[in-house]
């Protein structure tokens, strides 16, 4: 799996020669049990996608207000119920999700949906078709089914944004009961609940991210951090150096270096860097990245971040890792040499980092909120644990996760 999303550090551009020069990361609330709750207006019903909704998420980049109007919602939206709607709560996701694509016109934005449930769906069909979303019963494997064609629309024929969803399932005190009643092992329960699971996994970039399941939300949150979270890092080379090879030289905060290497050549109106490669063999990057050529060896140049930029043109280096771990260059310390004659290696003196960058980005949180959460004696506190773990995604998203 790919993961393309971006960190405060890193930086997001276009490909295409127009910039778009917005910053933004927004987010909404979906709750279910026996209803579901929205924290955005939108109608119900069988004609729902043709109607208005609002059109933005919670600011929660610059303004403390909302993003404080959110986590009060992540507390308080989400219905308490004895059933499980995850199907119809993803379904209206997907609606969402299509609406603010429409709405936003920017191919750069990224959308992801996090699920997060302690137990199979029961009453998704059910409610659905008492809301008018479905005229005709459905048995689970049917919304199953309609589900994913659902998710496999929503970015339509020829958006490029990154859509994905990242399911995640808490192992409570019921899981547990019915993992006991049919003597399943660890990896037998692991495999149905993959299996149960498996409607929501979707990824319009690669492979679709894999159910996160644990008895312990730390566990969740921790596997969520290292699967999502990932680095990308934008470098300008000047122009005059086409026909060049041109080295980056890295460091992080750890002291690890890494050294990429490329020629740079012109390629009718734009340019490449081409016959990359990297000096630490446990380093990679993502090979199937709009930046690359299809082989992954040719990063392919883009428009300049902060505007028009004559002189110099931009590659972006997506999924920067070494071993499994995201890498982050430090920016005092990354340097640009190129080769000035056949095995004369010169300092780019002038070279200096990006300065700023672009964060577009629109989520959704399907929370469960299910009384099974509690336990069978309420003494669980699994609901009060899911929220907080939701707060602490967005905090992650924001920046703020330690």
């Amino acid at each position: 799996m790919k993961k393309l999303f971006i960190i405060a550090s890193a930086i997001l551009v276009l490909t295409s020669c127009k910039t778009i020069h917005t910053r933004y990361l927004q987010g909404d609330v979906i709750g279910f049990a026996d209803r579901v709750e929205t924290s955005y207006n939108a109608p119900r019903g069988l004609f729902s996608v043709l109607k208005p909704q609002d059109r933005r998420g919670w600011d929660l980049l610059d303004n403390a207000k909302e993003r404080e109007t959110m986590r009060k919602q992540i507390q308080t939206i989400i219905p308490r119920g004895e059933n499980t709607t995850a199907y119809y709560a993803m379904e209206l996701a997907t609606e969402r999700i299509k609406y603010m694509r429409r709405h936003m016109h920017d191919p750069q934005t990224k959308y992801y949906i996090f699920l997060i449930t302690d137990g199979l769906d029961n009453a998704s069909p059910e409610l659905a078709k008492k809301e008018k979303k479905i005229l005709f019963s459905k048995t689970p494997e049917q919304y199953k089914e309609r589900l994913q064609k659902k998710l496999k629309h929503t970015m339509g024929w020829f958006a490029k944004n990154t859509f994905e969803v990242y399911p995640m399932m808490f192992e409570g005190e019921d899981m547990q009961e019915t993992k006991d009643r049919n003597h399943m092992s660890d990896a037998q329960f692991k495999k149905k609940l993959e299996q149960d699971m498996e409607c929501f996994r979707y990824s319009s970039v690669g492979e679709a991210p894999k159910l996160i399941s644990a008895d312990n939300f730390k566990t969740i949150i921790g596997e969520l951090k290292k699967k999502f979270v990932t680095s990308s890092y934008t470098f300008r080379v000047p122009r005059s150096y086409a026909n060049k090879k041109v080295r980056m030289n890295f460091k992080d905060a750890r002291g690890q270096k890494v050294s990429l290497t490329g020629t740079l050549k012109k390629s009718g109106f734009s340019y490449v860097l081409t016959d990359i490669s990297l000096d630490n063999p446990q380093a990679t990057y993502s090979k199937t990245s709009r930046f690359c050529s299809k082989d992954g060896a040719t990063f392919v140049a883009h428009a300049a971040p902060t505007g028009k930029d004559e002189l110099n043109t931009y590659f972006t280096i997506e999924d920067f890792r070494i071993g499994t771990t995201p890498y982050f260059p430090q920016k005092k310390s990354v340097e640009q040499e190129y080769e000035s004659s056949p095995g004369f290696w010169q300092l780019n003196s002038e070279y200096h980092e990006v300065a700023a960058g672009i964060i577009n980005t629109y989520f959704l949180f399907v929370i469960d909120g299910s009384t099974s959460l509690d336990g069978k004696n309420k003494k669980q506190n699994g609901f009060e644990l899911e929220t907080n773990m939701a707060l602490d995604i967005m905090d992650m998203l924001t920046g703020q996760f330690e």
